[in-house]
Protein backbone atom coordinates (compact mmCIF):
# COMPACT_ATOMS: atom_id res chain seq x y z
CA UNK A 1 0.00 0.00 0.00
CA UNK A 2 1.20 3.51 -0.82
CA UNK A 3 0.56 6.77 0.97
CA UNK A 4 -0.70 9.10 -1.76
CA UNK A 5 -1.67 12.09 0.37
CA UNK A 6 0.91 12.52 3.14
CA UNK A 7 -0.92 14.68 5.67
CA UNK A 8 -4.46 13.31 6.17
CA UNK A 9 -7.06 14.31 3.61
CA UNK A 10 -9.17 16.02 6.27
CA UNK A 11 -6.46 18.70 6.29
CA UNK A 12 -7.49 21.22 3.63
CA UNK A 13 -4.38 23.35 3.89
CA UNK A 14 -5.82 26.54 5.38
CA UNK A 15 -5.99 25.65 9.08
CA UNK A 16 -2.56 25.01 10.58
CA UNK A 17 -3.71 26.47 13.87
CA UNK A 18 -7.04 25.95 15.60
CA UNK A 19 -8.72 26.72 18.89
CA UNK A 20 -9.29 24.00 21.48
CA UNK A 21 -11.74 21.25 20.42
CA UNK A 22 -11.91 22.13 16.69
CA UNK A 23 -14.19 20.29 14.31
CA UNK A 24 -12.50 18.44 11.46
CA UNK A 25 -12.69 20.14 8.08
CA UNK A 26 -14.20 17.05 6.45
CA UNK A 27 -16.95 16.75 9.09
CA UNK A 28 -17.69 20.45 8.70
CA UNK A 29 -17.88 19.98 4.92
CA UNK A 30 -20.33 17.10 5.36
CA UNK A 31 -22.59 19.21 7.55
CA UNK A 32 -22.37 22.04 5.03
CA UNK A 33 -23.57 19.58 2.38
CA UNK A 34 -26.50 18.52 4.58
CA UNK A 35 -27.40 22.19 5.02
CA UNK A 36 -27.54 22.55 1.22
CA UNK A 37 -25.35 25.60 0.95
CA UNK A 38 -25.82 27.26 -2.44
CA UNK A 39 -23.96 30.01 -4.33
CA UNK A 40 -26.41 32.62 -3.00
CA UNK A 41 -26.68 31.37 0.59
CA UNK A 42 -26.15 33.49 3.70
CA UNK A 43 -24.45 31.52 6.47
CA UNK A 44 -24.05 32.25 10.20
CA UNK A 45 -21.95 30.69 12.95
CA UNK A 46 -22.14 32.34 16.41
CA UNK A 47 -19.50 29.93 17.80
CA UNK A 48 -17.08 30.30 14.90
CA UNK A 49 -13.92 29.13 16.73
CA UNK A 50 -11.34 28.83 13.95
CA UNK A 51 -13.91 29.60 11.23
CA UNK A 52 -14.17 26.09 9.81
CA UNK A 53 -17.92 25.96 9.07
CA UNK A 54 -17.88 29.38 7.43
CA UNK A 55 -14.80 28.63 5.34
CA UNK A 56 -16.16 25.26 4.22
CA UNK A 57 -19.47 26.94 3.42
CA UNK A 58 -17.73 29.54 1.29
CA UNK A 59 -15.66 26.98 -0.60
CA UNK A 60 -18.78 24.89 -1.25
CA UNK A 61 -20.75 27.89 -2.51
CA UNK A 62 -17.91 29.06 -4.73
CA UNK A 63 -17.01 25.57 -5.99
CA UNK A 64 -13.47 25.77 -4.63
CA UNK A 65 -11.91 22.30 -4.76
CA UNK A 66 -11.03 20.71 -1.38
CA UNK A 67 -7.27 20.76 -0.83
CA UNK A 68 -6.63 23.33 -3.55
CA UNK A 69 -4.20 25.08 -1.18
CA UNK A 70 -2.25 22.00 -0.09
CA UNK A 71 0.24 19.54 -1.55
CA UNK A 72 0.13 15.75 -1.80
CA UNK A 73 2.92 13.18 -1.50
CA UNK A 74 1.91 11.66 -4.84
CA UNK A 75 2.92 14.88 -6.57
CA UNK A 76 6.49 13.57 -6.20
CA UNK A 77 5.77 10.25 -7.91
CA UNK A 78 7.67 9.91 -11.20
CA UNK A 79 4.78 7.91 -12.67
CA UNK A 80 2.63 11.06 -12.77
CA UNK A 81 4.01 13.92 -14.88
CA UNK A 82 4.22 17.30 -13.15
CA UNK A 83 2.16 18.75 -16.00
CA UNK A 84 -0.85 16.63 -14.96
CA UNK A 85 -0.88 18.17 -11.49
CA UNK A 86 -0.36 21.66 -12.89
CA UNK A 87 -3.17 21.32 -15.43
CA UNK A 88 -5.63 19.84 -12.94
CA UNK A 89 -4.87 22.49 -10.34
CA UNK A 90 -5.40 25.20 -12.97
CA UNK A 91 -8.67 23.54 -14.00
CA UNK A 92 -9.81 23.73 -10.36
CA UNK A 93 -9.03 27.46 -10.28
CA UNK A 94 -10.92 27.97 -13.56
CA UNK A 95 -14.02 26.26 -12.11
CA UNK A 96 -14.28 28.57 -9.10
CA UNK A 97 -17.59 30.45 -9.09
CA UNK A 98 -16.37 33.97 -8.46
CA UNK A 99 -19.83 35.32 -9.37
CA UNK A 100 -21.43 33.58 -6.37
CA UNK A 101 -23.15 36.03 -4.01
CA UNK A 102 -22.46 33.89 -0.92
CA UNK A 103 -21.82 35.79 2.31
CA UNK A 104 -21.17 34.58 5.85
CA UNK A 105 -21.09 36.04 9.35
CA UNK A 106 -19.06 34.58 12.17
CA UNK A 107 -18.92 35.59 15.80
CA UNK A 108 -17.35 34.27 18.98
CA UNK A 109 -16.99 35.51 22.53
CA UNK A 110 -13.23 34.87 22.40
CA UNK A 111 -11.23 37.62 20.59
CA UNK A 112 -8.41 35.16 19.80
CA UNK A 113 -10.90 33.00 17.91
CA UNK A 114 -11.87 35.96 15.76
CA UNK A 115 -8.25 36.69 14.89
CA UNK A 116 -7.61 33.04 14.04
CA UNK A 117 -10.79 32.79 11.95
CA UNK A 118 -9.79 35.86 9.97
CA UNK A 119 -6.32 34.40 9.39
CA UNK A 120 -7.70 31.03 8.22
CA UNK A 121 -10.30 32.62 5.93
CA UNK A 122 -7.60 34.72 4.30
CA UNK A 123 -5.41 31.66 3.80
CA UNK A 124 -8.35 29.81 2.26
CA UNK A 125 -8.94 32.69 -0.15
CA UNK A 126 -12.47 33.48 1.06
CA UNK A 127 -11.91 36.35 3.51
CA UNK A 128 -13.85 38.78 1.29
CA UNK A 129 -16.98 36.61 1.73
CA UNK A 130 -16.93 36.34 5.55
CA UNK A 131 -17.35 39.01 8.22
CA UNK A 132 -16.20 38.25 11.77
CA UNK A 133 -16.90 40.03 15.03
CA UNK A 134 -16.56 39.41 18.74
CA UNK A 135 -20.01 38.78 20.23
CA UNK A 136 -21.84 36.67 22.80
CA UNK A 137 -24.47 34.24 21.51
CA UNK A 138 -26.89 35.95 23.93
CA UNK A 139 -26.76 38.95 21.59
CA UNK A 140 -27.16 36.97 18.37
CA UNK A 141 -29.46 38.53 15.82
CA UNK A 142 -29.20 37.61 12.12
CA UNK A 143 -29.08 40.33 9.51
CA UNK A 144 -31.41 38.34 7.21
CA UNK A 145 -34.27 35.89 7.75
CA UNK A 146 -33.66 33.51 4.88
CA UNK A 147 -30.22 32.22 5.84
CA UNK A 148 -28.63 29.15 7.40
CA UNK A 149 -26.95 28.78 10.78
CA UNK A 150 -24.46 25.99 11.45
CA UNK A 151 -22.67 25.75 14.78
CA UNK A 152 -20.67 23.54 17.09
CA UNK A 153 -21.44 24.95 20.56
CA UNK A 154 -19.44 24.00 23.69
CA UNK A 155 -20.12 20.45 24.84
CA UNK A 156 -19.32 20.75 28.53
CA UNK A 157 -17.10 17.67 28.58
CA UNK A 158 -14.31 19.37 26.65
CA UNK A 159 -14.45 23.15 26.99
CA UNK A 160 -16.83 24.16 29.74
CA UNK A 161 -18.46 22.31 32.57
CA UNK A 162 -21.81 20.73 31.77
CA UNK A 163 -23.95 23.30 33.58
CA UNK A 164 -22.38 26.16 31.65
CA UNK A 165 -22.95 24.35 28.37
CA UNK A 166 -26.58 23.69 29.26
CA UNK A 167 -27.12 27.37 30.01
CA UNK A 168 -25.71 28.18 26.58
CA UNK A 169 -28.19 25.75 24.97
CA UNK A 170 -31.07 27.48 26.75
CA UNK A 171 -29.83 30.85 25.53
CA UNK A 172 -29.57 29.49 21.99
CA UNK A 173 -33.22 28.41 22.16
CA UNK A 174 -34.23 31.96 23.06
CA UNK A 175 -32.11 33.61 20.36
CA UNK A 176 -32.50 31.09 17.50
CA UNK A 177 -36.13 31.81 16.69
CA UNK A 178 -37.99 29.42 14.35
CA UNK A 179 -39.05 32.20 11.99
CA UNK A 180 -35.51 33.41 11.37
CA UNK A 181 -33.22 30.76 9.87
CA UNK A 182 -32.65 27.07 9.26
CA UNK A 183 -30.45 25.70 12.06
CA UNK A 184 -27.88 22.88 12.09
CA UNK A 185 -26.41 22.26 15.55
CA UNK A 186 -23.99 19.47 16.42
CA UNK A 187 -23.71 18.35 20.06
CA UNK A 188 -23.38 15.09 22.07
CA UNK A 189 -25.86 16.24 24.74
CA UNK A 190 -28.81 13.81 24.65
CA UNK A 191 -31.12 16.38 26.30
CA UNK A 192 -30.30 19.17 23.85
CA UNK A 193 -33.82 19.46 22.44
CA UNK A 194 -35.30 19.85 25.91
CA UNK A 195 -32.75 22.52 26.85
CA UNK A 196 -33.13 24.26 23.48
CA UNK A 197 -36.88 24.36 23.97
CA UNK A 198 -38.21 22.51 20.93
CA UNK A 199 -37.70 19.23 19.07
CA UNK A 200 -35.59 19.11 15.95
CA UNK A 201 -37.21 18.71 12.55
CA UNK A 202 -34.68 15.99 11.84
CA UNK A 203 -31.66 14.43 13.54
CA UNK A 204 -28.59 12.63 12.24
CA UNK A 205 -25.95 10.68 14.18
CA UNK A 206 -22.38 11.84 13.63
CA UNK A 207 -19.02 11.46 15.31
CA UNK A 208 -16.86 14.49 16.10
CA UNK A 209 -13.57 12.70 16.61
CA UNK A 210 -14.34 10.00 19.17
CA UNK A 211 -17.39 11.80 20.52
CA UNK A 212 -20.78 10.47 19.45
CA UNK A 213 -22.96 13.43 18.51
CA UNK A 214 -26.28 14.32 16.98
CA UNK A 215 -26.79 16.91 14.28
CA UNK A 216 -30.05 18.65 15.25
CA UNK A 217 -31.68 20.19 12.18
CA UNK A 218 -34.41 22.79 12.40
CA UNK A 219 -36.18 23.86 9.20
CA UNK A 220 -38.63 26.74 8.75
Amino acid sequence: MLDSSGVGLHKRGYRKNAMEAPIKETLAAGIVDLARIKPDSVLFDPFCGSGTFLIEGATKAMNIAPGINRRFVSENWQAIPESVWREERQRCFDLIRRDASFTAYGSDIDPESILLSEHNAKKAGVSSRIKFKRADVADFEPSVKNGILICNPPYGERLLDLKQAEEIYKTMGKRFLPSMLNYYIITPHDQFEKLFGRPATKRRKLYNGMIKCQLYMYFK
